[in-house]
């Protein structure tokens, strides 16, 4: 999305005017109703008037009527980003494994990509894992922020890689991580 700034409304700039002309008109309506004790109330009434429709045309040339508009445009950028690797056999011991993608503009505008970035959301355990907990603290996730630095025009992809999941070794027993399934969070972050 690219904004411009948003034009005057008119409030904001001249509220401290505005605030000042309506104590003034209230000032001086009371006066009118003071006098209009002594004298006639019709008169006074015709007088308030008179003072609430001045403070009126004093009040409304201060505030711009513009409207508020910007040059804002939202571009079309829908992005689909997909795992293209697989997460299996991890274990303790055994190094972790790379984690690859892709990048696929669905929008109809170019859409610069800087990097992806990829987080643990949750960790469900398999059917018929030994009862325990089995999180994202069970594993190591590496190097999360991927480079990719590309412009993808609309229909554009490109590949993405270079972070890597394994297996953690903890003192507490992790059998109930047999099976597990990670679910992994990619955002890709436009530059």
């Amino acid at each position: 999305m690219t904004c411009g700034t948003l034009s005057f409304t008119g409030l904001n700039e001249h509220l401290g005017l505005v605030v000042l002309i309506a104590v003034a008109c209230l000032v001086v309506g009371v006066t009118i109703l003071l006098v209009a004790r002594h004298r006639r109330a019709g008169v006074a009434v015709g007088a308030l008037l008179l003072v609430l429709v001045i403070g009126t045309v004093v009040i409304a040339p201060t505030m711009p009527a513009e409207a508020a508009s910007s040059d804002c445009v939202q571009a079309d950028n829908s992005l689909t980003v997909t795992q293209t690797s697989t997460m299996q056999g991890l274990a303790p011991g055994i190094d972790p494994v790379p984690i690859t993608g892709r990048v696929v503009n669905n929008g109809t505008d170019s859409t610069r990509i800087t990097a992806v970035e990829v987080e643990i959301t949750s960790v469900t355990t398999g059917l018929g894992s030994t009862p325990g907990t089995c999180d994202a603290s069970d594993y190591l996730l590496r190097d999360v922020r991927m480079s990719v630095e590309r412009t993808l025009g609309p229909g554009g992809s490109t590949e993405f890689s270079g972070a890597s999941i394994g297996f953690g070794n903890k003192a507490t027993n992790q059998d109930a991580c047999q099976n597990a399934t990670i679910h992994l969070l990619y955002t890709a972050n436009p530059g």
